[in-house]
């Protein structure tokens, strides 16, 4: 229990979760949905992974942060209903 108290509290791991909202925010106002909500879940956390990696040394005072998620998003949507 320790450790995940731990995680939660770290600024990394508040970054993912605002990432996977943000995804699946994004994802739910364009109608997404695949008609299996776990993996849709998982496929949101894996783009979350992805998108932080991409933006670890994205300065967010020069980019907009909401531009580049929409964008993000919006491509990995677009790659996927392919």
């Amino acid at each position: 229990m320790e450790v995940m108290d731990e995680l939660m509290n770290t600024v990394e791991a508040n970054k993912l979760f605002e990432a996977i909202a943000d995804i699946a925010f994004i994802a739910g106002q364009k109608g997404f949905a695949s008609g299996d909500s776990r993996e849709d879940i998982a496929e949101f956390i894996r783009w979350a992974h992805e998108f932080e990696t991409i933006h670890e040394d994205t300065n967010w005072d020069e980019v907009d942060y909401v531009t580049a998620m929409e964008a993000f998003t919006l491509n990995k949507l677009r790659i996927d209903l392919q």
